[in-house]
């Protein structure tokens, strides 16, 4: 594969597939009302339709949460974990990144007593007013009790269940703010938004992600993983490694697509828009416009910190 020319050198690993891994979820529906469960093992369970994946993990005496669903879907979220999981108290939420579709249960959780753990780029921008310019969404601050309480810079580990969470910051990808958290015990990877197994993914450069940095983003995951790793991404189905691996090398291909047949042209959004550069890709996830937008503005701002 060929390296991105990019200041930090995390792109070593060759392209080339992976023996796939044959999962056989086990899909629960809970009762009316409540969300679609999928059980990872006896104390552990993905639950999604709360706005994105939200991973959730038992032990004896409470729960961990990665990532809380949105305001939207918070209650809905909490009563299906509950039921779930016995009523067993929420300790820990992870915010994998500051988007209101991940955060959507801190205040309810923190005001129980919960520890919200996050990267210090996600408290920062959980703290301030942000004025989207791509679709004019304007995100207000959330109360000083609903932001995160415990922070870190590059990696961290907590005890859990005779074991640790590991997890780490993921650069500068779809946020600045990105994190990962891993169980090695049962060997289950949350990538939190820099993965997407159903849609094309949003890089929001505005705060902090672009095109070259989610692919470095996709590469440090594929380093914690191995290759019976289950990968639990922001939307869709869990993934295996070999699946991630085929998204970290289509995005290097699109990353130089995008730079040198578009950007360094001289093209205009618009113009790289209309220049289709995911033809007979992926298909299925839709339409790609507001990610080779996105992707390529993305550029902008990271080549202008380096001129």
């Amino acid at each position: 594969m060929t390296s991105l020319p990019h200041r930090r050198d995390v792109l070593k690993a060759a392209l080339g597939g992976a023996a796939g891994l044959a999962l056989m979820p086990v899909l629960a529906e809970a009762r009316s009302g409540a969300l679609p469960v999928q059980r990872l093992g006896n104390d552990m369970a993905v639950i999604s339709g709360a706005g994105g994946n939200v991973l959730v993990a038992g032990e004896k005496d409470g729960l961990v949460m990665v990532d809380g669903g949105s305001a939207a879907h918070s209650t809905a979220l909490l009563t299906t974990i509950s039921k779930q999981f016995g009523g067993r108290p929420v300790r820990t939420l992870f915010n994998t990144h500051w988007h209101p579709e991940q955060t959507g249960s801190n205040l309810a959780l923190a005001r129980r007593g919960a520890t919200i753990v996050s990267q210090v780029n996600t408290r920062l921008w959980l703290g301030t007013d942000i004025h989207r310019p791509w679709d004019g969404k304007v995100f207000e601050p959330l109360p000083a009790e609903a932001r995160p309480s415990k922070t870190f810079y590059e990696k961290g580990e907590m005890p859990f269940g005779g074991a640790k969470i590991q997890y780490g910051h993921m650069l500068q990808a779809h946020t600045d703010g990105d994190m990962y958290a891993y169980f090695p015990e049962a060997n289950v990877l949350a990538s939190g938004g820099v993965v997407a197994a159903d849609r094309w993914p949003l890089i929001d450069w505005w705060t902090g992600g672009w095109m070259g940095g989610l692919v470095e983003g996709v590469e440090t995951l594929l380093q914690v993983a191995n290759d019976k790793t289950r990968i639990v991404p922001a939307n869709g189905p869990v993934m295996t490694r070999a699946q991630l691996a085929a998204q970290r090398d289509m995005y290097a291909k699109l990353f130089l697509k995008i730079r040198d047949d578009l950007l360094f042209t001289g093209l205009s959004p618009a113009e790289a828009v209309a220049a289709k550069p995911t033809a007979g890709l992926q298909p299925d996830w839709g339409n790609p416009d507001e990610f080779v937008k996105l992707a390529f503005q993305s550029y902008w701002g990271y080549y202008a910190q380096d001129a």
